[in-house]
C-alpha cells in the first residue's frame, strides 16, 4: 500500500471551496476555443495583492489569483475554470505547477489563471 503524504492530507483538508474545470479541446473551424463539459473539484483560492508606485508616482494595486487543487486533478494550460462567486468566471489557466513532498510524491497542483 502506498503511503499518503502528510502534506497532501493537510492540503486536502484545507480545500473547502469548489471550482469547475473545463478541459480545452482545441478550436472550432472559426478559431473559437472548444471546451469539454465541466468537472467540479475541491480547491483553495489564494489571492496575492501587491501594492507599489509606478514611474509617474501613481499608486498601483496588482492582484494575482492562484488555485490549489488536489494532485489527481486532470488539468492543463489553456483549460478554463469557473470560480465560486464573487470570483471570476471563465478564467483561462496559464500555468500549472505540480508540487511534490520530500519523497517525490505529488501532493497538490498550483494553478495560475489569467
Amino acid at each position: 500500500m502506498a503511503q499518503v503524504s502528510p502534506l497532501a492530507e493537510i492540503l486536502a483538508n484545507s480545500m473547502r471551496q469548489t471550482c469547475t474545470i473545463y478541459r480545452y479541446g482545441g478550436a472550432d473551424p472559426t478559431g473559437q476555443p472548444v471546451y469539454s463539459s465541466g468537472t467540479s473539484w475541491p480547491c483553495r483560492i489564494a489571492i496575492k495583492t501587491e501594492r507599489s508606485f509606478n514611474d509617474t508616482g501613481d499608486y498601483i494595486t496588482n492582484s494575482t489569483v492562484s488555485l490549489v487543487l488536489p494532485a489527481n486533478c486532470d488539468i492543463g494550460a489553456n483549460d478554463m475554470v469557473d470560480l465560486p462567486a464573487p470570483y471570476q468566471q471563465g478564467a483561462i489557466i496559464r500555468e500549472v505547477v505540480t508540487a511534490t513532498d520530500q519523497w517525490g510524491q505529488t501532493t497538490h497542483q498550483v494553478v495560475r489563471i489569467q
